[in-house]
């Protein structure tokens, strides 16, 4: 038997230290591989799908057509995407004039180091004035906007009131 590869070798141009590994494929695979290889100036489609698992050998190796490799990284990569998100946030919120009350680095202002009711918490948030901070600019709007559905109306002096065709639901 090895002398018929040897003789097949010598016949078929292969080079001594080659050998044959079949491949079984649907024909219209073989056909596209072959239309293939002409198009990129392989001499045969054998060397062409011998550099095409050799390049696939160094993606692999690289950690981009492993399967599993790739959804672990994309897991990985939206993981990091989500903690820059949360930490953009907080950055926004620190640089913003309006103080998140459920940020935690406001929180410790308020607690101290003996125990506090809830409502004791909330005096305490209500006083910092923190809430008038992040009322008023939504509660202005929002007046504003009723005013020009004709729903409430202002007086300099007085403040603000229903209308008379103001019919009490917010809208």
């Amino acid at each position: 038997m090895s002398d018929n590869k040897d003789q097949w070798k010598q016949t078929s141009g292969l080079a001594a230290d080659s050998t044959v590994a079949q491949i079984v494929c649907k024909e219209p695979d073989k056909q596209e591989w072959d239309e293939e290889a002409e198009e990129k100036g392989y001499r045969s489609t054998s060397k062409y799908l011998y550099e095409l698992v050799q390049e696939a050998r160094a993606y692999r190796q690289q950690g981009y057509l492993a399967h599993h490799q790739s959804e672990e990284k994309i897991a990985e990569l939206k993981s990091r995407i989500k903690e820059l998100e949360i930490q953009l946030d907080r950055k926004q919120n620190r640089d913003s004039d309006t103080t998140e009350i459920a940020d935690i680095d406001f929180l410790e202002t308020v607690l101290s180091a003996e125990y506090q009711t809830l409502p004791e918490i909330v005096s305490a948030i209500v006083e910092s004035g923190v809430l008038d901070t992040q009322l008023r600019k939504p509660v202005e709007d929002e007046l504003y906007y009723l005013a020009s559905q004709d729903q409430v109306e202002y007086e300099r002096g007085h403040g603000w009131r229903l209308t008379d065709g103001g019919d009490g639901d917010g809208r």
